[in-house]
């Protein structure tokens, strides 16, 4: 109920903190964080729609140098002579273009000239020079190689971010890239280093493209870039390569999305798609020039072995007019890259699948507006989850998240499939659920506070049920004032005074007696749905309708105090038994009730440090005041004027006084609680509820005579109050003395209460 200030800032901010972290996160992605939940929804999304085959089948076809390869024919890097058979038999097999994965880089150590090198300078003796010159009439088989590449549409690769060591020069560039709305550069990983095909292939090949890069390996590839930046000059990935030179293009266009006065109508700048000139490839594409794989069935995956192409038993026909991709998967784990799909693939393997995602037009991709909305979603549900767990707690916050998270997902996948648009609901919904328990934690600690205060405050006020509502929903205290209708009941000991002096050496016994007064008449309360305000002396305060609401209050606050004055019974049992104990007298103790009802202030009183709840106001004071002078009045309880409207017609009450107070100059009527309905139905009480009426219609009009006349008849009735009777006949007297004055009422001053 009263929270340190820390406190509730803490409780305020911490849930937002969540939704910023999850937009910075979403934002930047610092180290990958802010996709990885995102790149797993998206590769789920690709097991469980993969992308399906063509009518015409796979346009790429992987020749594989695995493993059984190896065995016959060595491992990679093989003898030109081997590779140059390999694509001499694609080749006549009708090809359309053949991609070699791998770069070239190094000179075959098996040609002529490498073993010259390698043995030179060669012995005089034994006729080892003729052996020299026998070397150099040997064919060149890496002549013959790149004379076989001019002569076919091939493709040779280098390999981005890996050192080359066989010295570093600058890859030829056979087809123009034109930017179109800005430089591609700028939104390209730049590369300082590289590992070209050597200079004789590359001159020969119809194409020159990047493969996979380095740091590729070990990395699950969902994306390939189509086009790539060593150290400012552009250039296209063997992918797009093989697709140019299947097609005899010669030229590529790099469109650009660029803001325009400083707005972009894409929302994200970048590069939008690269199309083929003359060919009708055009490839869509994310804002750094990657293209998101999509994998699919392995009806879609053609492969070939290349032992089985050299030893010619493979099924030659299915080259024919599609494109060769030779990758190498034998020479260990460092040759398979992880896919989204789960199946460990080769380069040449995800590159033959781009190939073929290219041409049948099949792209995976997160249009530029895709971003802003899930941040927007995130910001705008996460508000809405705090207020709803705020609001209504966890159970309908979670619901609400659940929802939210629920209604996500089902719109990410209907966009994935029916548009294959990649729109994320992993991280605002991990975002909506952090938040939600977030905010029902702070919330509960909060909570588990005004529990503390509602055990604190009202433990031993309220009823057990009205307990337990309070701890369930603690909000329903109001900590500031309120109005509220009351019914308050003061209810104190007569004669206690009078039998507390024999007991001020022995307190045990003093507070005995009070608690056998208490414990009783605070159980009477409770039982009615009351709450005990307070105890002060030999006094116990009582309120209904504060703070829990009780209907009818002001009869349950007059059935209470009915059943006060019949529990005192045993209190008076048990001193008369003392008093015999120690030969005393024994002096009976009698109550002085007073009730009221109206308006009063409820709420937490008193100082910051130490709230104390409390009501407070007329109907308190007033009450306060009939209880101190119900002694003057004869009956044990007095109720107030609203009291009486609100139960006059069920209760056996009796006029006994207007009362003038500052606030009340006219005066407010008083009157006896004399019994329940039953006693109310009696018609010895109407006859003496008629007397009453004649006695004060004579005492305020001043007939003084009669008045006296009219209170000797009620003497004789059953039920009469002498102690009443003998009050009004004293005041008669001093007003006789001294006249009211003609335009009194009849009121008596009460003075302050």
């Amino acid at each position: 109920m009263n929270p340190t200030p820390a406190f509730r800032r803490l409780s305020a901010i911490l849930p937002g903190l969540v939704l910023v972290l999850s937009l910075v996160l979403a934002n930047y992605n610092p180290e990958g964080t802010g996709t990885f939940l995102q790149d797993r929804v998206f590769d789920l999304y690709q097991r469980l729609l993969p992308r399906a085959a063509s009518a015409e089948g796979p346009r790429a076809v992987y020749i594989d140098i695995d493993a059984e390869t190896a065995k016959t024919y060595g491992p990679w890097p093989w003898p030109r002579k081997r590779l140059d058979d390999l694509v001499s038999r694609v080749t006549k097999a009708g090809a359309s273009a053949v991609v070699i994965d791998m770069p070239l880089a190094d000179p075959d150590p098996t040609s002529a000239g490498e073993l010259i090198r390698l043995w030179a300078p060669f012995p005089s003796g034994g006729d080892l020079g003729g052996l020299s010159q026998a070397l150099r009439q040997l064919p060149d088989h890496e002549r013959e190689l790149a004379a076989l590449l001019a002569e076919t549409r091939s493709v040779v690769s280098f390999v981005p971010g890996k050192t080359d060591f066989s010295g570093r020069h600058v890859p030829r560039l056979p087809a123009r890239i034109a930017p179109q709305g800005g430089d591609p550069r700028h939104y390209l990983k730049r590369y300082e280093t590289w590992r070209a095909t050597l200079a004789p292939f590359e001159n020969a090949a119809n194409g020159i493209g990047a493969t996979l890069a380095a740091e590729a390996n070990g990395a699950t590839v969902r994306s390939i870039p189509l086009l790539v930046n060593l150290d400012g000059a552009l250039y296209p990935s063997n992918v797009l390569e093989a697709l140019r030179v299947s097609q005899d293009s010669n030229d590529y266009r790099a469109f650009v999305a660029t803001a325009e006065g400083g707005i972009s109508f894409e929302i994200e700048p970048g590069i939008e798609r690269v199309s083929i000139l003359g060919t009708g490839f055009e490839a869509e594409t994310a804002r750094n020039g990657e293209m998101r794989l999509y994998f699919g069935k392995e009806d879609t995956r053609r492969r070939i072995s290349a032992g089985d192409i050299l030893r010619g038993t493979a099924e030659l026909a299915a080259l024919d007019g599609r494109i060769a991709v030779i990758g190498v998967s034998a020479n260990g784990s460092s040759q398979f890259f992880r896919t989204p799909i789960g199946v460990n693939m080769a380069s040449g393997a995800i590159a033959a699948n781009a190939i073929d995602q290219i041409a049948a037009g099949q792209y995976l991709v997160r249009p530029g507006w895709v971003s802003p909305a899930e941040q927007l979603f995130i910001l705008v549900g996460g508000v809405i989850v705090i207020l709803a767990v705020r609001r209504f707690r966890l159970r309908w916050g979670l619901l609400l998240t659940l929802l939210l998270a629920a209604g996500a997902s089902y719109g990410s996948w209907w966009a994935f499939e029916n548009n294959r648009w990649l729109i994320d609901p992993a991280l605002a919904s991990v975002t909506l659920f952090a938040a939600a328990f977030t905010c029902a934690l702070m919330t509960r600690l909060h909570t588990e506070d005004e529990i503390r205060f509602v055990e604190t405050q009202f433990g031993r006020r309220l009823p057990t049920a009205g307990l337990a509502r309070v701890k369930a929903n603690p909000r329903m205290i109001r900590a500031e004032g309120t109005l509220r209708d009351v019914t308050s009941v003061v209810a104190g000991l007569r004669g206690f005074n009078i039998i507390s002096d024999r007991y001020l050496e022995d307190p045990t016994a003093y507070a005995d007696i009070l608690n056998r007064f208490f414990s009783p008449m605070t159980k009477i309360v409770l039982d009615r749905n009351g709450m005990v305000d307070r105890n002060v002396g030999d006094t116990l305060y009582a309120v209904w309708n504060a703070p829990l609401d009780a209907a009818d209050h002001a009869s349950k606050g007059c059935d209470a105090a009915l059943r006060m004055v019949e529990n005192l019974e045993a209190l008076n049992e048990f001193l008369e038994e003392d008093a015999r104990r120690q030969h005393l007298s024994h002096v009976p103790l009698s109550l002085s009730i007073g009730i009221d009802t109206g308006t009063a202030i409820a709420g937490n009183m008193g100082a910051v440090q130490r709230f104390d709840y409390g009501v407070l106001g007329e109907p308190v004071s007033f009450g306060a005041y009939l209880q101190k002078n119900a002694r003057h009045y004869g009956p044990a309880i007095i109720v107030g004027e609203g009291t009486q409207r609100a139960v006059g017609d069920r209760y056996a009450l009796l006029e006994i006084d207007l009362v003038s107070t500052p606030r009340h100059p006219e005066g407010r009527r008083v009157y006896a609680l004399l019994g329940d309905p039953i006693m109310r139905a009696n018609p010895k009480f109407r006859a003496l509820q008629e007397a009453h009426v004649l006695i004060f219609s004579a005492y305020r009009n001043q007939r003084w005579a009669e008045a006296r006349a009219a209170i000797a008849e009620c003497r004789k009735l059953n039920g009469a109050i002498p102690t009443l009777y003998d009050f009004y006949e004293a005041r008669i007297a001093q007003y006789e003395a001294n006249p009211p004055g003609e335009n009194w009422n009849g009121a008596w001053f009460a003075g302050r209460i």
